[in-house]
């Protein structure tokens, strides 16, 4: 499912920070992977995550992989919102019932 694969891709924090990096401009996979902690073939496979999502895309330049973010991201981000919203609203409402429950039966 779509949605599993946009949950996975966002769930680690250096995945939401090379969407961070790329929300501003398209990337260098050299640039992309500076400042992190990690190796580059660490990133690159976080890029391959990103983009299995729709998340990301890249072209290549020379012999370079240039990164942006992928028109389909914004999709996928939109359904997972909406799945949320869903689930959301399902535990409003089942919170809602227990509380009247709890208080007709408190004495």
């Amino acid at each position: 499912m779509k949605i599993d694969n946009t949950i996975a891709a966002l769930a680690d924090p250096t995945r939401r920070e090379l969407l961070r990096r790329l929300a501003s401009n398209p990337c260098r996979a050299t640039a992309l992977a500076r400042g992190f902690a990690i190796s580059r073939p660490a990133v690159v496979k976080h890029t391959r995550v990103l983009k299995k999502a729709g998340l990301i895309r890249s072209r290549k330049n020379g012999r370079e992989q240039i990164y942006e973010l992928a028109p389909s991201g914004q999709d996928a981000i939109r359904a997972l919102i909406a799945e949320l919203e869903q689930v959301s609203r399902f535990w409003d409402g089942a919170l809602d019932a227990f509380k009247r429950y709890a208080e007709a039966h408190a004495r």
